[in-house]
């Protein structure tokens, strides 16, 4: 029987990017995209793992894409273009929530962008928990991440549902026990959870 639903954060609740924001940073600044890239693929993986801090990895980044604003100011235009949220995914997980089913966050984030979604977005009174990589230190598709899950929950793997645009990620829950789900539309939702 299924106790807790846990659901992936981008692409999923936090929707309407056209393009990853590495693209549009590229393209609206003109700052030539490997310049853009190098920084998410090797330092912000750091901080999504909390083993760096955003705002100091990301400076000089800053000075050398020619950015004239503060720190500050470009993580206000990056969290503000990435905050829309899916009215209609969240009026289903208000009403599990309703019926008794605990509904957690399960993403990988940093430690400012994580913050400023449950308090200035206002998901940490949508949802009943957060279990984010900046947090854990592992990433979704490790087992460490799950180990992490399952205690805090003191649950079974078969009594947690999940739902993620990563199939890497559904993939290795599967494989742990977990009833896991690709999510490519709500109707995956309304077809997986119509029981509650």
């Amino acid at each position: 029987m299924t106790k807790a639903i846990l659901f992936d954060l981008d692409g999923l609740v936090i929707v309407g990017q056209a393009k990853l924001f590495s693209q549009r940073i590229s393209e609206e600044f003109d700052i030539p995209y490997e310049l853009v890239s190098e920084f998410f693929t090797n330092d912000f993986r750091e901080c999504s793992f909390g083993r760096a801090d955003l705002k100091e990895k990301i400076q000089p980044y800053l000075v050398k894409w020619g950015y004239k604003g503060s720190v500050d100011d470009f993580l206000k235009y990056w969290f503000e273009g990435e905050s829309k949220t899916d009215e209609d995914v969240l009026k289903i997980i208000s009403n599990l929530r309703f019926k008794g089913i605990k509904c957690y966050i399960a993403t990988r984030q940093e430690k400012y962008r994580k913050e400023y979604l449950l308090e200035t977005v206002g998901l940490k009174d949508k949802f009943d928990g957060i279990f984010c990589t900046c947090d854990i230190g592992y990433d979704k598709w490790q087992k460490e991440y799950w180990s992490y899950v399952f205690e805090k929950l003191g649950l079974n793997p078969e009594e947690i549902m999940f739902f993620c645009d990563g199939q890497k990620n559904i993939d290795s829950s599967k494989e742990l026990g977990v009833e896991a789900y690709f999510y490519d539309g709500i109707e995956v939702l309304k077809e997986k959870i119509v029981l509650f």
